[in-house]
């Protein structure tokens, strides 16, 4: 399709030559040929686009198209010039026919550009500005449909020495800062943990400070990163989940909320690969809309040994059954490109970015203080994400050392 539309690009040059349109404008187009004011924009774009996606973005149709042909062979336009021109639109419509999807799936499948591969195939790449705006649109409708929005959201992982010898503790700070309801609404659970685990064998959680969570998540927040609103927020109990909840006027119209809470997962993991288990993974879903999500992890560099985390983000409702010992999926089933990864941030918080992405920094550094860790002890990474898509969920990998 774009050998296509690139081939009509290049036919209508000696057309437009011919009646001295070589890079014609909108007004030219309106002025010599009579098109309306919408064509003759789009079929101006389009001419003077740099590249077949772009130009095909903006073609009409090619009932539109011939119309254009035959007003340029109106006002003189070669014969020979006008019959490849019309060849041009002929090839273009039947490649266009033979797509499969319609005019909404092709323009999703435009908003990817090519780059040669060594076969010569086509390899699609995503464009950050259209990644961008694809996130932008989904970040519009959620405000929509939930009538709440905030700034930002961030997730710290810290993976450390855990209290069991041989073991790894998970700590997990996660905050939202500037919180907004956009109209009074139903109620909305901001944090949702597992009640009790007494009956699980699996590992326990405590707050940051080690009082253990039981059956109350408030005991996780971070009082002084939270606004006054949040002593609002009302404890919801539903089978063995527990929440904290937002009624319809908190936080009130006028005022944005901020919330932080921090847990521990105490022998979240083994230190150390086993026949049985080489990879370790976290995970994290963005269920409200923000402007910037930053995710940080920190390992413990005597634990790790230059291991770094692998991120993937899939729209897969349940995950594909694999275990541990396989790690990241590698099929692409359900992923969502967000066209991030992590970067290296040093050990500790030497390393700072931009005042917005920092935000987290504080939390971050009071989260040590609470676990009474060494920062300087941790290697630092960070994931920034505009507008990230909704519901999309964030596995982050890590090979655990041999």
């Amino acid at each position: 399709m774009l050998e296509a539309a690139d081939g009509l690009r290049r036919s209508f040059a000696p057309m437009l030559a011919s009646v001295g349109l070589e890079r014609p404008r909108m007004s030219e187009l309106r002025e010599r040929l009579g098109l309306d004011k919408s064509v003759a924009s789009r079929m101006a774009r389009a001419i003077r686009a740099d590249d077949a996606a772009t130009a095909l973005r903006d073609l009409p149709r090619a009932e539109m198209l011939a119309r254009f042909i035959a007003r340029c062979e109106g006002i003189g336009a070669g014969a020979a010039a006008v019959a490849g021109a019309q060849a041009a639109v002929r090839a273009l419509d039947d490649a266009i026919k033979a797509f499969p999807g319609d005019r909404a799936s092709l323009a999703s499948a435009l908003a990817t550009g090519g780059a040669p591969a060594d076969a010569g195939a086509f390899s699609p790449v995503a464009s950050p500005a259209r990644l961008r705006a694809a996130r932008r649109g989904a970040y519009d409708a959620l405000l929509f449909a939930q009538g709440i929005s905030c700034e930002t959201t961030s997730c710290i992982t810290i993976l450390g020495p855990g209290h069991t010898p041989g073991m790894l503790d998970q700590a997990m700070v996660i905050a939202t800062t500037g919180l907004r309801r956009l109209r009074r609404g139903n109620p909305y659970a901001i944090l949702s943990l597992q009640g009790h685990p007494s009956s699980s064998e699996g590992y326990r959680r405590t707050a940051l400070s080690g009082t253990p969570l039981l059956d109350d998540p408030a005991v996780a927040l971070m009082p002084e990163f939270c606004s006054p609103a949040a002593s609002q927020l009302r404890l919801e109990r539903r089978g063995k989940f527990h929440s904290l909840v937002l009624d319809a006027t908190v936080p009130p119209l006028d005022e944005p909320m901020d919330l932080a809470y921090g847990v521990v997962n105490l022998n979240f993991e083994v230190a150390a690969a086993t026949d049985e288990n080489r990879w370790t993974m976290t995970q994290y879903t963005v269920s409200r809309a923000c402007r910037l999500h930053v995710r940080e992890v920190l390992l413990h560099r005597d634990t790790f040994r230059g291991s770094a985390p692998e991120a993937t983000f899939s729209a897969e409702a349940v995950p594909a059954d694999r275990p541990e010992l396989t790690g990241p999926d590698r099929s692409g089933r359900g992923f969502v490109e967000h066209g991030v990864g992590f970067v290296p941030m040093g050990l500790g918080f030497a390393m700072r970015a931009t005042e917005g992405e920092d935000f987290v920094v504080p939390m971050g550094v009071r989260a040590f203080e609470l676990l009474g860790w060494n920062p300087d002890d941790f290697q630092r990474f960070r994931m920034v994400i505009e507008y990230p898509l909704p519901f999309v969920r964030n596995e982050v990998w890590l090979r655990l050392p041999e």
